[in-house]
């Protein structure tokens, strides 16, 4: 194996064209202890923040610069705001590596074939660069193998990752730099990446991943400030050559006029210089620009109109611009652009870096982006068609030559070139998604569509955009360009259109009332043929739709048939498109759960076998969901690393979400509680980062779940007035909360106020099982036989099954448990027998947590109706299990009331009606008696009916008698 040998420094970071670097002290000082933390083998990133010009390349090359003559590797990229690769600013680092990489210069895995095949891509390289083909199939394994090449380098030596204008970073590679610093925090690596701070350049997406990583350990921002009147005076010093008295008073005139950023400082003395410097200054003959733009329009001013017009051609070109694309433009003679070259070098328009003899740059991009604003547009126009021409007939082996074209027919479009502007920039977003940048590649078809005249085309780019967007997992932008097409395209378009929009529907949980209509509508204007997979693919996401919208029995119908007509195409991409509608749609829970964990499990081996990897996510936790309703825990773990390989593969953050949420249950069902509240933290933390609040109520959920069970409720009670308004709350949520803190009159309050709502608004989602959980939980509390009643047939819907909220949000065990306790306080049915299904299904499921909730109530039970030896025996077991695990709700749940003995409660007196013949002993009405004990003043007259029938009571009077006598009212 040769040594590593360690790349040179950027060419323009030397020379005498490098610009005077004066102050930042403050900022030194700060890079000398993070230095010193990366030395020491830990990770650091610093992200050097500023306006335009403020010095930050400067600054980051000073440093990488020092370091490196410490023998450190310094590995240098940047971003372009024209359509540059995919992944950049890591590619050109990748770039720099891959020789030594393919010739296993640097040791460990990173040199192996596969990770050289991943890199090229990142890269940029085109398939045969090094014998090496293939593009990647997922995420992971892309940034993997990032990881991995940049991990081995610095084993060799300390290594700096300087990353310039992080600002214009797509998506794709900002997601890329959040994998790199979470997995190298053992590393000696330090990443400094420069940015702007300041409109229209301060992006959004840079600033959220900045806020996310800086949670991690050794990330930090460093916001450059403007140079002061010392710092200046530095400069002049030694620039001017003049003592420091001499420099203080022309330093105080530039700092007002440069207002200290370090670029229009050094243009104005640059200027100043060819005026007589710092007697120019005496003078007062200093031009104070608006913008840089004042002091290059006087130097372009010095050109002629043919070397102008060279200049704006190189500006056209880019920040940097070879010179070969100018002497092959039309009208360009070679002896004028070499004079061109030379004068604009001499007025400090343009330089060489050194050891660069094929191009030249511009000094900052600044400078370039003056030369651009001051040049007409129409020959701005001209300019653009006359490079993509060029460099489309001269170059074609160039760098970025498809991004290139693409820029410069686009900006020439006007003259007749938007079909050429439309070519290149779907083929840079189909580069794009074959490398998985699926943002970049939506942004790509996005602009084609925008420029394409054919109406037909259009609509295709539209549609390629949409999917691009949505596998990017912009949802929003997805549904909005896919409902565009259902307008605009013809039947087929219209059709696939609403299939996407419903697909995005889907993915962010919103109601398919909107996707029904336009799947409808697209159905009706296409043939209802089974063999046609346009058709099944339809139906299948109108099952889904309907299931949405409420159509819950029709969903499952249509479901059906388009899984039906998928079989018998026998085409994989058809039948995984319909197992996933089904698998996802939403089902009434008299519908057994094994239908869809058969059809989910298929889907999963399905999407194994054809890589289709979109399709496993959406299968591996319906498959974990459905393990979980039936009771088969071994399943669990399967779906939980499907949909991490599921997000590793596609880069959607949801599916390492959803696989936490299994983690969650996995710890909950085991009285895990400490792991399952890290793995809440976990989750909140990423579900913040997807830049919205739609995981917090899960969350919320989740840690609700695990605190009631811990009895760490208590801390919160001071804060429950009970007269909280269920419009600005989640209403099952604070039922809940009012049950387990018992507080009787708001419960009692609250449930009747659910009843007499809309309930139908949860029975088609995913949150009805918790809801009806927590609303049968609230009257067994209460002992509101009435309402348990009422509920029961709904419970009964979920017999034999156990009970999930959402996406594991809250976990309930067997339905079966609930249903035995409402027949317990209704004193009708088999309770005994449902009790024993239920702890067959907790132990089926593997959860000692369920075991004893369905133990505690059953004891509950025994104690109501009497069973004594029975009573200890299993309260003895459910107390065993609450003390190992720590569940104060639970051995809160095995303390019996007061009065529940069976001494206490003759005749086959209930609970409830004790307490009603205590009250009624006491002198109450009706109506006292049912405010007292929250219960409808119908129901306080039968219990009154029923106690004189057991007591046999002819009036209230002697049945006040009878509780006296049989020590009731003690």
């Amino acid at each position: 194996m040769v040594s590593w040998v360690r790349p040179p420094l950027p060419p323009s970071w030397a020379g005498a064209a490098r610009p005077t670097f004066v102050g930042r002290g403050r900022e030194l000082s700060a890079l000398e202890d993070v230095w010193s933390a990366v030395t020491d083998g830990s990770r650091q990133v610093v992200f050097i923040g500023g306006e335009p010009g403020a010095g930050k390349s400067r600054l980051l090359a000073e440093v990488a610069t020092a370091l490196y003559r410490q023998d450190t590797t310094v590995l240098v990229g940047g971003c372009i705001a024209e359509l540059g690769l995919p992944y950049q600013p890591f590619a050109e680092p990748i770039e720099t590596i891959l020789p030594a990489l393919v010739r296993d210069e640097i040791p460990g895995e990173a040199g192996d074939r596969p990770i050289s095949r991943r890199l090229m891509a990142l890269a940029g390289r085109r398939e045969g660069d090094w014998g090496l083909g293939g593009q990647p199939e997922h995420h992971r394994d892309l940034y993997d193998a990032a990881v991995d090449a940049l991990r081995a380098v610095a084993a060799e030596s300390p290594l700096v990752l300087a990353l310039e204008d992080l600002h214009w970073a797509g998506d794709p590679a900002l997601q890329l730099l959040t994998y790199l610093v979470e997995r190298t925090s053992d590393c000696r690596v330090l990443l400094l990446a420069t940015h702007r701070t300041t409109a229209p350049e301060r992006a959004a997406p840079l600033t959220q991943a900045i806020t996310q990583l800086h949670r991690l350990g050794g990330v930090r921002r460093l916001d450059l400030a403007p140079l002061d009147v010392d710092d200046i005076t530095t400069y002049l010093v030694r620039e001017a050559g003049v003592p420091t008295r001499r420099a203080r008073r022309p330093a105080t005139i530039l700092r007002e006029q440069s207002g200290g950023n370090p670029f229009f400082l050094r243009e104005l003395w640059r200027d100043l210089s060819l005026r007589g410097g710092l007697a120019a200054i005496d003078a007062g003959n200093v031009v104070a620009p608006e913008s840089v733009r004042d002091a290059f329009r006087l130097r372009l001013d010095r050109l002629t109109a043919e070397h102008r017009e060279v200049l704006e051609l190189a500006a056209v070109i880019g920040d940097t611009f070879e010179v070969a694309i100018l002497l092959a433009a039309p009208d360009c003679g070679t002896g004028a652009v070499l004079a061109a070259l030379d004068d604009a070098v001499a007025l400090g328009l343009i330089e060489r870096p050194a050891g660069a003899a094929e191009a030249f740059r511009f000094p900052h991009a600044l400078a370039r982006q003056a030369v651009l604003d001051l040049t007409p547009p129409s020959r701005l126009i001209l300019a653009h068609a006359r490079v993509a021409d060029v460099i489309e007939r001269r170059f074609p082996a160039i760098d970025r030559r498809v991004q290139r074209l693409a820029h410069h027919y686009t900006a020439a479009q006007a003259l007749g070139l938007a079909e050429k502007a439309v070519r290149y920039l779907s083929e840079s977003g189909r580069l794009a998604d074959r490398i998985l940048a699926h943002a970049d590649a939506a942004a790509l078809f996005d602009r084609a569509s925008a420029l394409a005249e054919d109406p037909a085309q259009r609509d295709e780019l539209r549609l390629t955009a949409a999917r691009s967007y949505f596998l990017g997992a912009d949802f929003v932008r997805a549904r909005e360009i896919d409902e565009l097409v259902t307008t605009t395209g013809n039947p087929g378009t219209k059709v696939r259109a609403a299939i996407g929009y419903e697909s995005a529907c889907f993915r962010d949980g919103l109601p398919g009332h909107r996707a029904v209509e336009l799947l409808t509508a697209g159905l009706r204007s296409i043939d209802a043929d089974p063999a046609d997979p346009t058709y099944v693919r339809a139906l299948a996401s109108l099952g889904r739709a309907l299931s949405y919208s409420g159509h819950v029995e029709e969903a499952d119908s249509v479901t059906d048939r388009a899984v039906e007509f998928a079989r018998a195409l026998g085409d994989d991409g058809l039948l995984a498109a319909a197992l996933q509608s089904s698998v996802t749609a939403l089902r009434k829970p008299l519908h057994q759960p094994r239908i869809r964990f058969d059809r989910a499990t298929e889907l999963c081996d399905l999407a194994k076998r054809t890589h289709s990897l979109y399709d496993l996510g959406p299968a591996a936790m319906f498959r974990g969901l459905d393990a979980y309703l039936l009771g088969e825990p071994r399943y669990l773990n399967a779906a939980k690393a499907d949909l991490l390989r599921a997000a590793n593969a596609t880069g959607q953050g949801h599916f390492e979400y959803l696989s936490g949420c299994v983690r969650y249950c996995q710890h909950f069902l085991a009285g895990e509680f400490d792991a399952a509240e890290r793995t809440c933290a976990f989750l909140r933390e990423l579900g913040e980062s997807f830049g919205n609040d739609d995981t917090a109520g899960s969350n919320g959920l989740q840690m609700y779940m695990i605190r009631r069970e811990t009895g760490a409720l208590e801390q919160i009670r001071p804060l429950i007035t009970g007269d909280e308004d269920p419009a600005e709350h989640w209403p099952p949520g604070l039922l809940a909360l009012y049950t387990e803190l018992e507080l009787g009159g708001p419960a009692a309050r609250l449930l009747r106020w659910l009843l007499d709502n809309d309930l139908s608004k949860y029975h088609n989602t995913s949150q009805w099982p918790g809801v009806l959980a927590f609303m049968v939980e609230a009257a067994l509390f209460l002992r509101d036989e009435t309402v348990a009643h009422q509920l029961r047939p709904l419970m009964a819907d979920f017999a034999g099954h156990n009970l999930v909220a959402g996406e594991f949000n809250a976990l309930f065990g067997s339905a079966d448990h609930y249903l035995g306790s409402i027949d317990s306080l209704l004193g009708r049915g088999s309770p005994e027998e449902l009790f024993t299904c239920a702890l067959e299904m907790d132990v089926r499921s593997e959860s000692p947590v369920h075991q004893a909730q369905t133990l505690a109530a059953h004891a509950a039970h025994l104690r109501r109706h009497g069973a004594s030896a029975s009573t200890e025996e299993v309260t003895a077991r459910a107390r065993s299990l609450a003390e190992s695990l720590n569940l104060s709700r639970v051995l809160r749940m095995l303390k019996p009331p007061a009065g529940s003995s069976r001494s206490r409660r003759p005749d086959g007196l209930t609970v409830r009606e004790i307490e009603v013949l205590t009250l009624l002993a006491e002198g109450l009405g009706n109506r006292q008696i049912a405010d007292r004990l929250v219960i409808s003043e119908n129901t306080a007259a039968n219990h009154i009916r029923s106690i004189r029938g057991k007591t046999g009571s002819a009036n209230r009077t002697q049945a006040a008698i009878y509780a006296a006598t049989r020590g009731l009212l003690t």
